[in-house]
């Protein structure tokens, strides 16, 4: 029995039916999963009820999972699964409570940047809490032919830490937002990648830039440089290219990390709670981003 799907919108993404996430996928299951993974970038299962061993058994089902940096907000007895959230304990936060707050790649910053992620909502709130989503291979095409060729030779500089990029800000929710930049730049300095890839199974050509991790362009001056990410992100604002999706409790929602860039839109407040587990499936040799072949 094939998998069914329903379009989420024009720009991206397929919600599928008649899967039971808690039960491990056979293999034709797995393949076609994937596939439409692929082909519509952004995949949601709603109604799932299942347990972080579970979340953890599918997320394998499409390869290695990354345990993150931020080691303070791992599930206990469960280092796959890094939580989201803006609740307290003890007047503590329990997750990261800023995360995703701007357009972004996931771990762009790293040499290897992921195949997808995964989030499965355990709480939404009453308002706001959606997540918008960028069709990376539709916003190259909308670039004039001139600067999707120039792109083609340029690579851009990517960095985890705020506090070397202007376009950006820091929440004061976070514990110790200035140590905590200061110690991630340290740990991890700018990686550059192509400006361009071409992704493994469609080859597409995928625009490989974000306001949040691409803090400039190799080669260039700080001007010229922010002068032309200034042109490039102007083009994310295009509605053909963009979906916001509206989560309900029991949804996990995976998307191609490759090419999509995602966004935390916000709009609630504590006590209102948000609260999601993540987690990150890295990519390998088969599925990682190439570079562009020379023309």
């Amino acid at each position: 029995m094939s998998i069914e799907t329903t379009a989420l919108s024009g720009a991206l993404g397929v919600r599928i039916s008649g899967v039971d996430l808690s039960q491990p996928m056979d293999h034709k299951t797995a393949q076609e999963v994937y596939a439409a993974f692929v082909q519509h970038k952004v995949i949601a299962f709603s109604n799932q009820s299942i347990s972080s061993a579970e979340l953890i058994q599918f997320s394998k089902s499409f390869g290695p999972l990354d345990i993150h940096s931020n080691s303070d907000y791992l599930l206990d007895g469960f280092p796959e699964i890094l939580i989201l959230s803006n609740d307290l304990k003890d007047g503590q936060p329990i997750g990261v409570v800023d995360a995703g707050v701007e357009w972004h790649s996931d771990l762009s910053w790293q040499l290897d940047p992921p195949l997808g992620s995964i989030l499965h909502c355990l709480t939404t709130p009453t308002t706001g809490g959606r997540t918008g989503f960028l069709n990376m291979s539709a916003a190259y095409q909308l670039l004039p032919k001139s600067l999707q060729e120039r792109l083609l030779s340029l690579e851009g500089s990517h960095c985890v830490s705020k506090l070397v990029n202007s376009r950006v800000t820091i929440s004061e929710n976070r514990v110790n937002a200035a140590a905590f930049y200061a110690e991630q730049l340290k740990k991890h300095p700018p990686v550059s990648h192509p400006m361009v890839y071409e992704h493994p199974d469609t080859g597409e050509k995928i625009l490989f830039a974000s306001p949040r991790f691409t803090i400039g362009i190799d080669g260039l001056d700080e001007e010229e440089g922010q002068s032309l990410l200034d042109e490039i992100f102007a083009y994310f604002d295009d509605e053909t290219i963009r979906y916001d999706y509206s989560w309900s409790e029991g949804d996990i929602v995976m998307w191609d990390n490759r090419s999509v860039l995602h966004c935390a839109l916000g709009g609630y407040q504590y006590p209102d709670i948000r609260l999601i587990h993540r987690t990150t499936v890295l990519c390998d040799d088969a599925t990682r981003l190439r570079p562009v072949a020379s023309l």
